[in-house]
């Protein structure tokens, strides 16, 4: 099996960033006791034959790309909070494409030390996108496709906002945000100002919705902190003032009108809440499984926000009744990224959050109600040593169970963390088996957001992490298959919202019950590919495949075949099958 390449620059920081006591793995095995949890291994035993096993092909797919904060060193907590990626199909060939998000040196934000060109090349940085040949590399298309445009930039989502069949890319950033809408012939144009689309607050995550149902996608934005670049006083070895010293911001509401443009709709919707949050992720979920998608928003060192569609074009925040303002223990965990899956089969969606301590998996009981799992699941014991932002839920071997990928970095200074990858066995337990998944797992990182997609179109999960001041990493999946099977569904609707955002798709395969939701959120301020992956097992098909659109209508089909991309569109009498 081939191995890992090596990085483009050596790791010599070795630091993660947390005290002594909480990097000491016996400590944090001593704290699972104390929550009566069983102790499970750290990492797994080598293994001939790895459960998981992935393999860095970043340097020979050419993603040569340097994500930078503008520094050689956090100095304040902008430079912290970025960046995130997404797989998307901007050129609609089957292939998964990469955008890549970059901070860059503004007078503001940056040290002026530097010599001008440093700062010159420093200033000139923007973000990426990159082409998928179908060949196993990528082309930078950046330049040729419109792209090459300053903004501090913090998250992405992608999505045909406008119903024209071609997908558009909304960047999140410190300062007005930019949607860049697909022309269609490889190149985009950026509208956000002239569409009201801009926000221009410091702005974290998002995510496109049709909240109400009129069949249009409206578009949340989670907003941090009132940044001020004068404010001085701080905790020495944190090195700059950290959330609690800034007033957070209002997230924002706005609705698509027939006309293309968006209106600002957050005070009469009910999102103009106080206290005001400081959003670092935003997540789309049924919590209560009335068909109408909910918002949850991840908080910095404050409790977090679950926005309760009520169908009346209003939300109402019910994180605290339904049990995700706060961990298990009740306190407000300095939450990051959120993801959104059924991790354990029962049918209804949970909500993973990575955080400065030891993560929450919010587990749906029921009711719109959810319980703390992280340390009963496994993951809290592990997660202790780490400050995790990015989490990804996939099926990487395929057996039919959620596995689970978490990207970590220290949060005040660019010292690097491993990050953690936990096999799953469907029955809510997680085991890290990183050390056998790859020599990938013996680098260190600053990581902030990961995104998963088959980008390879091989039938299992691959993945891409985001990296401060550092390339990023691109794992092809190369887990031994066992002859086991998959299904990847694509979905298409009618009308403005093209990619069904918001429906949600069950597969039933033996004794195995998965269900997914379409959103256009996941890991930290990033997207995952459009197509629903599902590992099959030993299934050679799926006896039943069912498809909720987004205004509650149903589609069913039966006896599908395995090992393929099952394109779903809306209202056909046939689904086509490609694969």
């Amino acid at each position: 099996m081939e191995h890992a390449e090596r990085p483009m620059k050596p790791r010599d920081q070795e630091g993660r960033g947390k005290s002594a006591f909480w990097r000491s793995r016996s400590a944090c095995a001593a704290i699972a006791l104390a929550l009566g949890v069983a102790v499970i291994p750290l990492r797994a035993e080598p293994s001939d034959n790895p459960p998981l096993y992935f393999t860095d092909v970043t340097a020979s797919a050419g993603i040569d790309f340097v994500q930078t904060i503008g520094d050689d060193h956090m100095s304040n907590i902008v430079e912290s909070a970025g960046v995130g990626c997404a797989f998307l199909d901007y050129d609609n060939d089957g292939w998964m494409d990469v955008y890549l998000v970059s901070g860059y040196w503004r007078e503001d934000l940056s040290d002026k030390e530097y010599e001008p060109e440093l700062i010159e090349k420093l200033a000139k940085a923007s973000d990426r996108l990159y082409r998928n040949r179908g060949n196993g590399t990528f082309e930078d298309v950046t330049k040729k496709a419109g792209l090459e445009r300053q903004g501090y930039g913090m998250g992405v989502s992608a999505v045909d906002f406008d119903g024209d069949g071609d997908t558009d890319i909304y960047v999140t950033n410190y300062g007005p945000n930019f949607l860049f809408r697909n022309n269609g012939d490889g190149t985009f144009t950026e509208i956000a100002e002239k569409l009201g689309a801009h926000d221009p607050r410091f702005s974290v995550g998002a995510a496109f919705l049709d909240f109400d149902r009129d069949g249009r996608l409206d578009l949340f934005v989670g907003n941090y902190v009132e940044y001020d670049p004068d404010y001085d006083l701080y905790y020495a070895p944190d090195g700059f003032p950290g959330p609690l010293a800034y007033t957070g911001q209002f997230d924002g509401l706005y609705h698509a009108l027939p006309d293309g443009t968006f209106d600002d709709v957050s005070e009469e919707a009910g999102i103009l809440i106080k206290p005001k949050g400081r959003a670092m992720g935003v997540g789309t979920v049924d919590a209560d499984a009335d068909g109408l998608l909910d918002i949850f928003v991840s908080n910095d060192a404050m409790e977090n926000f679950l926005f309760r569609n009520t169908g009346k074009a209003t939300f109402q925040n019910e994180a605290l009744s339904a049990g995700v303002a706060y961990g298990e223990n009740g306190d407000a965990t300095a939450a990051m990224g959120v993801e959104v899956i059924d991790y354990d089969g029962d049918g209804k969606l949970d909500m993973f959050v990575p955080d400065m301590g030891f993560c929450c998996l919010y587990h749906n009981v029921g009711g719109a109600m959810f319980e703390d799992r992280a340390a009963s699941s496994g993951i809290a014991a592990v997660m202790g040593q780490y400050i995790g932002w990015g989490g990804l839920f996939a099926d990487f071997n395929l057996d039919g169970h959620i596995d689970l990928y978490i990207s970590n970095g220290d949060v005040h200074h660019l010292e690097p963390h491993e990050d953690v990858v936990f096999l799953g066995d469907g029955k809510g337990r997680f085991t890290d088996v990183s050390a056998t998944a790859g020599e990938w797992s013996r680098e260190k990182f600053t990581s902030r957001g990961v995104s998963g997609a088959d980008f390879d179109n091989d039938g299992d999960m691959d993945l891409i992490v985001t990296n401060l001041n550092d390339r990023p990493v691109l794992l092809r999946n190369d887990t031994p298959r066992n002859g086991n099977h998959w299904l990847s569904v694509a979905l298409q609707d009618q009308g403005p919202n093209t990619q069904a955002i918001g429906a949600t798709v069950t597969v039933r395969a033996g004794d195995l019950f998965q269900t997914r939701l379409r959103t256009t959120t996941g890991g930290y301020l990033s997207q995952h590919e459009p197509r629903l992956h599902f590992g099959l097992g030993k299934q050679r098909k799926a006896e039943r495949v069912e498809v909720s659109w987004p205004d509650g209508t149903k589609q069913t089909l039966e006896n599908v075949p395995a090992d393929r991309v099952l394109s779903v569109v809306r209202k056909a009498k046939v689904a086509r099958t490609d694969g």
